[in-house]
């Protein structure tokens, strides 16, 4: 079924995505276009023009195909809603992701990440601890933003330094060097969230 259905995924028109879903459900229900007219009173050539998207078939022959196969008629229309991306986690969780900066004592766990057609975003919370080793700083597309949960750090963005508590947060672009100075307790916490129009860049 994924075969079938991947076929009007990628289709544009309203035509093309409705007719390549009445071929998969056709196709998946084990019915000829033969058995598909008879069973619905609907022509060869109509159902097959249908599939192909050359026509734009009305509701009611939509609804006639729908029952000789089937299924629901809003089958036929499931691939023009367009899918959002979702994530939910609980206090507490995430994902430890190892990342460049873990090794300088830094801990991330991602909290969300979601994407749309042309931009997405992760948020992670990071723990920094004493001592900070080489202080990194790093430089990377998109945008992000930062705000402290506890501890207190200074955090370097492009030529300006900034002592940073609860509360406090930063947005900046990432292309500017930027990343922790020092620490000014034993341990720091604060939740980032990056966006980057290219959601395909690791």
């Amino acid at each position: 079924m994924e075969n079938a259905l991947s076929e009007y995924e990628d289709k544009q028109s309203l035509d093309q995505v409705v007719g390549a879903a009445v071929k998969a459900h056709r196709v998946l229900a084990g019915q000829t276009l033969a058995e598909l007219s008879s069973r619905a009173g609907v022509s060869t050539a109509m159902i097959s023009k249908i599939e192909r998207g050359q026509v734009s078939a009305s509701l009611g022959t939509l609804e006639a195909l729908a029952d000789a196969i089937g299924v629901s008629l809003i089958n036929f229309f499931a691939g023009t809603v367009e899918h959002s991306d979702v994530s939910f986690v609980a206090a507490g969780e995430g994902i430890t992701v190892q990342r460049l900066g873990s090794g300088f004592g830094h801990i991330y766990k991602m909290i969300g990440r979601a994407a749309a057609r042309h931009v997405g975003f992760e948020a992670f919370n990071v723990t920094l601890e004493r001592p900070l080793q080489n202080r990194p700083l790093y430089q990377h597309r998109g945008v992000e933003f930062i705000h402290v949960t506890d501890g207190e750090m200074i955090y370097r963005c492009g030529e300006a330094s900034y002592h940073m508590r609860p509360g406090d947060s930063l947005s900046f672009e990432c292309s500017t060097a930027h990343g922790p100075e020092d620490l000014m307790t034993n341990k720091v916490s604060f939740v980032t969230v990056i966006s980057k129009a290219d959601t395909n860049e690791s």
